[in-house]
């Protein structure tokens, strides 16, 4: 059972890999006490990244959204579903060369970076995100093609996402609908996977078992960081958290982020001094 409360017995924590949506912000809103986290945080020199399943934006979108709400970081302090889909298919299917997407701009230009064509003539890989402007012809098209063989991957499994006035469907709804038409299953790239938080880790350079994973839906966030062996917090200012015995619990439950009481890890404070 996850602790929670304010009595919390926290461990000695080297560095934090966060979710955005639903921790950071909903919709276009802040939420204010996780931006003061996160500033004492970078006051305290303890190095944090964000993962985010949302493949609409790119790291500088977040970077210009999460400044607005006066916290600066730079691109490399964000992991996003669009860019850890493109380097999935260049690493586990390099021989692809045309890829049907769904989603937002920043999907597909992840996906042309990663030196494909993007396109609906005879894709080899569907890739889908959530995309607000979804049609049943864009459906179509990608049924037929992974009917016909193509690749299926989604950039995540998300059914609702956190907004200034509620919730709204999230790509996993979209990808659902797909797989249910196919009956193919998506390589799915986002969290509940371990593709981001891997990511995220190389970047930071601090040991998982000292490393915070913190989220707001627990069968993604959670399950994302228990698959790899960080010590995880549910925050419970996003999506409302859905009980499953199948599920991996969180080690901690918080209702704000102030309630976590960080010290920089003795191995970080030593590679910063190295």
């Amino acid at each position: 059972m996850a602790k929670s409360g304010t009595q919390l017995q926290w461990p000695e924590i080297a560095g934090v890999i966060s979710d955005l949506d639903g921790v950071v912000y909903g919709g276009n809103a802040a939420i204010a006490d996780a931006i003061e986290a996160f500033k004492s945080w970078q006051r305290a020199k303890l190095p944090f990244c964000f993962v985010t399943n949302n493949s609409t934006h790119t790291p500088e979108d977040v970077v210009r959204k999460v400044g607005g709400f006066g916290l600066s970081i730079s691109p490399r302090q964000v992991v996003t579903s669009a860019i850890t889909a493109a380097a999935l298919i260049r690493a586990q299917y390099p021989k692809l060369t045309r890829a049907f997407v769904i989603g937002a701009p920043s999907l597909a230009k992840a996906i042309e970076e990663a030196g494909l064509e993007v396109t609906d003539a005879k894709p080899e890989v569907v890739v889908m995100g959530l995309d607000r402007q979804i049609t049943h012809d864009k459906l179509r098209i990608a049924a037929a093609a992974i009917l016909g063989g193509a690749v299926f991957i989604g950039t995540n499994p998300d059914l609702l996402l956190p907004t200034a006035d509620g919730f709204e469907p999230g790509a996993g709804a979209m990808i659902t609908a797909v797989a249910a038409a196919t009956q193919v299953q998506p390589l799915i790239v986002g969290k509940p996977e371990t593709h981001m938080i891997e990511a995220a880790l190389s970047r930071l350079g601090t040991p998982r078992q000292s490393t915070l994973m913190i989220g707001d839906q627990i069968q993604t966030d959670i399950q994302a960081g228990k698959r790899a062996g960080l010590p995880a917090v549910l925050v419970t200012t996003g999506v409302p958290p859905r009980k499953d015995a199948a599920l991996l619990p969180a080690d901690f439950t918080v209702s704000s982020l102030s309630e976590i009481a960080v010290k920089a890890g003795v191995d970080t404070v030593r590679q910063r001094r190295a």
